[in-house]
């Protein structure tokens, strides 16, 4: 049997580097890599993309589950050309042909669970995209989410509550109920905090969180002092506002308190998702 060449087994040590560090960036994300990578992975030459992509389940390397001998068969099915039309290939930008597709294209493909591997620009334009293909920006109260901010204002005895949205610039409402602006500053939002963290935000009292102690619609109307929000998300998983409630006192937030406001959200979603 021939034994490997020195540039193969080079190939092969850093396909299985790369391969650790997919596995590694999976695990520190919270995905399961035995359920996402099969025990018998294949080595081939696959792109940090493709790698990417396959760990968010955004893409199948059919070659690659079906084992190391698909691989080899896959490359011995294509036909050898001649080095002036490989020059020539297309996918690689060559005379006349397409411009090659911006890495950040196909990254894009990955939805928010790639946002750490695009630009903050690209990954930005992504989100915006997603806002707008709800159709819930500038399009007037709806009697659905009306209902669950209703509620949630209600039920937590707050000064104020809202299903907002962040845009480029500006903080819009598309329901609210209490002393709130039609339009904020997006920079000063604190929804805005909430949708870029994706998680939760609870603050018992603004004037003791460094963050927001000095914000302008703390020190100022609506002199918010306790604010709770949960993030909402559009297409591809991109977050796109919050339901909040905001108090003008500071208060306490329990877990059972916490479970109510994303049981509201989850109602929120729920029909976010049915009409995108």
């Amino acid at each position: 049997m021939r034994e490997p060449s020195k540039r193969v087994s080079g190939e092969v040590d850093a396909i299985d580097k790369e391969v650790r560090r997919r596995l590694e960036l999976a695990a520190t994300i919270g995905l399961d890599p035995q359920k996402l990578w099969p025990s018998y992975f294949g080595r081939s030459p696959c792109s940090a993309f493709e790698l990417d992509a396959y760990l968010h389940e955004a893409l199948r390397l059919p070659a690659i589950e079906r084992g190391p001998d698909a691989v080899k068969n896959a490359s011995a099915e294509q036909p050898a050309r001649p080095a002036e039309q490989r020059s020539m290939n297309p996918e690689r930008g060559g005379p006349g042909g397409p411009r090659k597709p911006d890495k950040e294209d196909a990254l894009a493909a990955l939805g928010a669970a790639g946002k750490s591997l695009l630009s903050p620009e690209r990954a930005e334009e992504e989100r915006l995209k997603s806002l707008h293909e709800t159709d819930l920006l500038f399009t007037g109260p709806e009697e659905t989410y009306d209902r669950v901010v209703a509620a949630a204002w209600k039920f937590f005895g707050v000064g104020a509550a809202s299903l907002s949205l962040i845009a480029e610039d500006a903080q819009f409402f598309k329901s609210a109920i209490g002393p709130l602006r039609e339009e904020t500053p997006r920079i000063i939002a604190l929804c805005t905090e909430t949708v870029e963290q994706n998680a939760m935000l609870v603050i018992n009292d603004t004037l003791a969180d460094d963050r927001f102690a000095s914000n302008p619609l703390v020190t100022g109307e609506p002199y918010i002092r306790f604010y709770a929000g949960y993030p909402l998300h559009g297409p591809r998983g991109w977050n796109i506002g919050t339901l909040c409630v905001i108090d003008q006192e500071p208060r306490t937030f329990s877990a059972s308190d916490q479970q109510v406001l994303r049981t509201l959200s989850a109602v929120v979603q729920k029909d976010i998702d049915a009409r995108t």
